[in-house]
């Protein structure tokens, strides 16, 4: 079944490559479950991914957001998380298209070439928050206080009050920008 559908933003004005409405209402609960820990974020993108077998941001998010649980247990998913997005590069934006490299480098190991392909997708989308979100991750575990400080600082200036998500942002910037009060999360 084809659908004539043209690409989408975000709710942040991020662009995402051709989906359903619902895949795109989907992403956004997943990503305010991700962002919040409230609700199972795998879960709604599964859920959007077999609705919308080709929305390729479904593939990619749900594959990065197992890969930041950090269990081997779902190795097999996120691998197969990870072909369906690289099946489905044709329909792939730039974006997607680096995130899907992300993805791939954080299974296999290269932490740093992640790092390096989400700094890529925040010099030209600055509110990816799927990636913001990552990499802030990758960050943490690989023990990086430099990036956990500056990554946050070099996209904030992109984050303002009519921003869905700022709060997540701003407060985690203020947090790591000044340091002297406890993180409100």
């Amino acid at each position: 079944m084809t659908h004539n559908l043209s690409p989408q933003t975000d709710a942040r004005g991020v662009v995402i490559s051709e989906c359903k409405p619902s895949s795109l209402e989907g992403y956004e609960r997943a990503l305010y479950q991700f962002q919040s820990n409230f609700g199972d974020a795998t879960e709604t993108l599964a859920a959007t991914v077999k609705n919308d077998p080709e929305f390729v941001m479904g593939h990619v998010f749900n594959a990065s957001a197992m890969l930041m649980m950090t269990e081997r247990q779902y190795i097999p998913a996120i691998r197969h998380s990870i072909e369906s997005a690289e099946s489905l590069s044709h329909k792939s934006n730039d974006r997607e298209k680096e995130l899907i490299v992300a993805a791939r480098d954080c299974l296999e190991g290269r932490w740093d070439r992640a790092c390096v392909a989400w700094d890529r997708v925040l010099a030209r989308y600055p509110r990816d928050a799927m990636a913001i979100q990552c990499a802030y991750l990758m960050d943490f575990f690989r023990g990086d206080a430099v990036n956990l400080r500056d990554r946050v600082g070099r996209v904030i200036q992109h984050w303002h009050e009519s921003v869905l998500g700022d709060v997540f942002y701003i407060n985690r910037s203020i947090y790591l920008l000044v340091g002297s009060t406890p993180c409100p999360y």
